[in-house]
């Protein structure tokens, strides 16, 4: 019996697993279909859970090439509370975020790139909330 307990668990614990990715495989072509005429490059999912002692924040480092006009589309996925922060650093200055000083969101970030190196995309949820997002990477066809 224990034996049944076990694998019927297991199975269980699979199958919520895979549901989970299918989740945000579904969330990454919902938004690539937002991204309209750039060319996609790379999508970079994310869950972070809610803290209210400091809101913890994602880096993701990225090479970007001079001369090319990036485009990171931010989706969030349905069921959790956070909005996805998103912000374009170079080093400690922020090239661009999706986050407006009002609060309200932008659907994209958008980025003429002046110098070949290393860039991060930090990511966190607005206010500490959990959060689970899809953010997009492409180039912008000109």
């Amino acid at each position: 019996m224990k034996k049944l307990f076990k694998i019927i668990l297991a199975l269980f614990i699979g199958f919520q697993v895979n549901q989970t990715f299918a989740q945000s495989d579904e969330l990454v072509n919902v938004c690539a279909l937002g991204i309209g005429n750039a060319t996609y490059l790379k999508d970079y999912k994310f869950k972070i859970p809610a803290s209210s002692v400091s809101p913890p924040s994602l880096k993701i480092n990225v090479i970007l090439n001079k001369g090319t006009m990036y485009k990171i589309t931010v989706c969030n996925a349905e069921g959790y509370a956070g909005e996805a922060v998103v912000k374009l650093m170079d080093n400690a200055t922020v090239l661009g975020s999706n986050m407006k000083a009002d609060g309200s969101f932008l659907k994209a970030i958008g980025f003429q790139c002046e110098r070949t190196g290393m860039y991060s995309i930090n990511v966190s949820f607005k206010n500490g909330k959990d959060g689970a997002a899809v953010a997009i990477l492409s180039y912008i066809n000109m």
